[in-house]
């Protein structure tokens, strides 16, 4: 059965009122994450960034990942908790693991990590890490991964691994649990890099548990057709940077999970038909949320598709 999860919004002004920044921004996206476990939603995932550049001379800041991730899961019960994605060269390895243990230890088994190769140079730099060449960082997510396996042992979270290049889709067939492709990936795009995923898996693995798969799609829902146009106009008032200045409203509707319920629940369906495990929502834009409606309105589209939208509770001492 697919679940639902939602891109969390987490970057100084990504939210409904755009003046939320600093303190209040890390506040809000906790308080937005025990709204989703409320509202049934299977899973958060908060991205690993130190900014986001929206436009030229406009950088949103973000609090830190792991982090936020180990407030939301001392803050919740139910709902899963994941990266997407942390670049795995950008942390020293051990530092990383000693992180993921802790916030295991609120979370229990709630916790996915995603992995990817980082390709922001000046992310690097900032952080006073050497931005290493392709070849070496695909290297240390593997060797990321089998740090955090060693460490853990049979408790270790399951590992995630972002991307669609040839070279971070072969790293995810060799090592990763699940695998994701965002943001908005076309059915077409998906069967392509699913078909590279599937050609380099090595063959010892293709008779073990299939690598789970997740797709991050844009998610805009209209109750109607007139409701969904005055949707549109305010999303691209909202949107920073003028970024869909430029898009018509029928070229914008064709992204993602957009549309009227019916439309919404037509494309879930295909995705599962796809053999889509997991969609990630971002309501607006990626890490962004434009409007406070749209949590509710998911939820019952997951719903009507037949989504799982409810994580299994956990049970671990101390945390139920």
């Amino acid at each position: 059965m697919i679940t639902i999860g939602l891109a969390l919004p987490h970057y100084d002004g990504l939210f409904p009122t755009p003046g939320v920044t600093g303190a209040h921004r890390t506040r809000k996206a906790l308080a937005y994450a025990q709204r989703a476990e409320q509202a049934g939603l299977h899973q958060v995932w908060v991205s690993d960034h130190l900014w986001l550049d929206v436009a030229p001379q406009d950088r949103r800041r973000s609090p830190d990942c792991w982090t936020l991730l180990a407030a939301i899961a001392a803050t919740t019960r139910r709902i899963r908790i994941g990266s997407l994605v942390t670049p795995a060269p950008l942390r020293a390895p051990e530092l990383l693991v000693h992180q993921i243990a802790t916030v295991a230890d609120l979370a229990g088994e709630r916790v996915d990590i995603g992995l990817g190769a980082g390709w922001n140079a000046d992310e690097f730099a900032a952080a006073g890490r050497r931005f290493p060449a392709v070849a070496d960082r695909l290297a240390s997510v593997e060797r990321t991964a089998a740090l955090i396996r060693a460490e853990l042992g049979p408790m270790a979270p399951q590992v995630w691994v972002g991307g669609k290049r040839s070279g971070i889709l072969g790293v995810a067939a060799r090592i990763a649990d699940g695998w994701n492709l965002a943001w908005n990936p076309t059915p077409a795009d998906y069967r392509r890099c699913l078909g590279r995923l599937n050609t380099a898996q090595p063959s010892a693995r293709r008779s073990t548990v299939p690598i789970l798969r997740s797709v991050g799609l844009t998610t805009v829902i209209g109750t109607d057709e007139a409701d969904l146009h005055q949707r549109w106009t305010r999303l691209r008032r909202w949107v920073p940077g003028g970024h869909l200045d430029g898009l018509s409203f029928d070229a914008w509707r064709s992204r993602g999970l957009i549309g009227t319920p019916d439309e919404v629940h037509n494309r879930l369906t295909a995705w599962k038909s796809l053999g889509v495990d997991h969609v990630v929502c971002a309501l607006g834009m990626p890490f962004g949320l434009f409007d406070d409606e749209q949590v509710d309105l998911l939820t019952a589209a997951a719903r009507r598709a037949g989504a799982a939208t409810t994580a299994k509770p956990i049970t671990q001492e101390g945390t139920t």
